[in-house]
């Protein structure tokens, strides 16, 4: 989600999580039209929807953050607890399936490695 259906004043009227001949542009439910046409709705299922989705794009931000400490020595990744450590290396292991490659991964056996 989102795609956004628009009137002939270039208005938000509905969002669907399926792209549809009426439903082309897609934002981020972020995007600060999304957030304004929330707030004035009364859809609480387009609310949950939209949080939801900002909750799958905070994650990534969260990753990101700790990899950064991690890779700036900040923190060490065994500081975290043991099913934390797990759920890292379970995602950068997916991560590393759809990319192929091994680029900024705190599981590099380079001499730079975190572990």
């Amino acid at each position: 989600m989102p795609y956004i259906k628009r009137d002939q004043f270039n208005q938000i009227i509905a969002l669907s999580m399926i792209e549809g001949a009426e439903f082309t542009e897609y934002q981020s439910s972020t995007n600060s039209e999304i957030v304004a046409f929330l707030e004035e709705s009364d859809d609480i299922d387009a609310t949950k929807s939209a949080l939801e989705e900002s909750d799958l794009e905070f994650v990534r931000v969260a990753e990101d953050l700790i990899n950064t400490l991690i890779l700036k020595k900040v923190i060490l990744f065994t500081d975290f607890p043991e099913a934390t450590q797990e759920k890292l290396l379970g995602r950068e292991k997916l991560r590393q399936q759809l990319q192929g490659e091994r680029n900024d991964s705190f599981l590099d056996d380079g001499e730079d490695s975190l572990l």
